[in-house]
């Protein structure tokens, strides 16, 4: 009688594998190059830090102060070095905190409409009305984008749904569109 045995070992290793990632990361990406030589930086200087730690506790005022001073005149030269990385990183930062601000009063505002819309049944009804406009719009967006569907392309960029702020500014200055 014959027997198999199916050995599934895996014909390359996961080294090897990630190695090859990250050959392909900095070869392929200029970008992604200059952040994974960041990335090592940090990590030479996090390492330097560890050793300089190691070697510092035996010494006196004065080699500490000249330690200090070539310690800081590193971190100045690397910053130097990675400025434009880190202010990208800033900005990228900076537009994360700006969008989450922009959300929060859109919030605001919509809350401050309803509130008044609840209070005034007049604007409650050019709501109402907003409404039924808005679904009227998009069942004929529908029907044109089933006919055309680059019309739809093409209006999708031009009737964004705005705030119910923004709505109900259209509406009292008798803007509908």
């Amino acid at each position: 009688m014959t027997s198999f045995v199916n050995a599934n070992h895996p014909t390359i290793h996961p080294g090897v594998e990630r190695a090859e990632v990250l050959f392909d990361i900095v070869n392929g990406k200029r970008a992604g190059a200059r952040h994974v030589v960041a990335f090592l930086l940090v990590a030479a200087l996090s390492s330097a830090l560890v050793v300089a730690e190691a070697l510092v506790t035996n010494w006196d005022e004065g080699s500490l102060l000249a330690a200090w001073a070539v310690l800081c005149a590193a971190l100045f030269a690397g910053t130097a070095l990675y400025a434009d990385v880190l202010a990208a990183g800033a900005k990228r930062v900076g537009k994360v905190f700006v969008a989450g601000a922009q959300r929060r009063a859109n919030a605001r505002a919509d809350a401050l409409f309803l509130a008044s819309a609840e209070r005034d049944p007049r604007i409650m009804q050019e709501l109402r009305a907003a409404i039924e406009r808005s679904k009227a719009e998009s069942e004929v967006t529908e029907v044109a984008a089933a006919a055309t569907p680059n019309l739809l392309t093409r209006m999708a960029g031009l009737h964004e749904t705005p705030s119910l702020y923004v709505a109900l500014a259209r509406v009292q200055s008798g803007h509908f569109h």
